[in-house]
């Protein structure tokens, strides 16, 4: 028996820092988010207040000007203009979530960490029939699940 229990507390000692790190890196994407979405607001704020012309679609507006009235176009902008938050593929992929696009094929960003272990450890699934239904494994180790 005294061979099986520093394995079993090992077990446990890993076991609890994955819960942290995982803990960690759903903070993080949540703090990456927020950030891609600020940055994307503020493309959106410096194409509204640039009206002579931009970086990216250029100021060649800027020397049609004409001296005697006020003759601004308005600058029309896509998706494909927002170049710094569209270079992100997280923000991407959470855009095409936004607007329903489904990628078509699955991969791993598809999954979220779950870090609810079981209690009981014979394998149930808890929130049956609330279609809050978390898989979990017969040890309790945490599963990821379909987002």
């Amino acid at each position: 028996m005294s061979t099986q229990e520093p394995s079993l507390d090992a077990y446990t000692k890993l076991k609890d820092e994955l819960v942290k790190q995982i803990m960690n890196k759903n903070d993080i994407d949540v703090l990456l988010a927020a950030l891609e979405e600020e940055i994307y607001e503020k493309e959106l704020d410096y194409f509204n207040e640039s009206t002579y012309g931009n970086i990216v679609k250029g100021f060649e507006s800027f020397g049609k000007m004409s001296l005697g009235g006020s003759n601004k176009r308005k600058m029309v902008y896509s998706d494909e203009d927002h170049i710094f938050s569209m270079s992100s593929t997280t923000f991407v992929k959470t855009l095409m979530m936004k607007q329903g696009v489904d990628s078509g094929t699955g991969d791993l960003d598809d999954y979220e960490d779950s870090v609810e272990p079981t209690t009981t450890g014979n394998g149930v699934v808890n929130g049956a029939g609330n279609g809050n239904a978390i898989e979990e494994s017969p040890t309790g180790t945490p599963l990821r699940k379909r987002k």
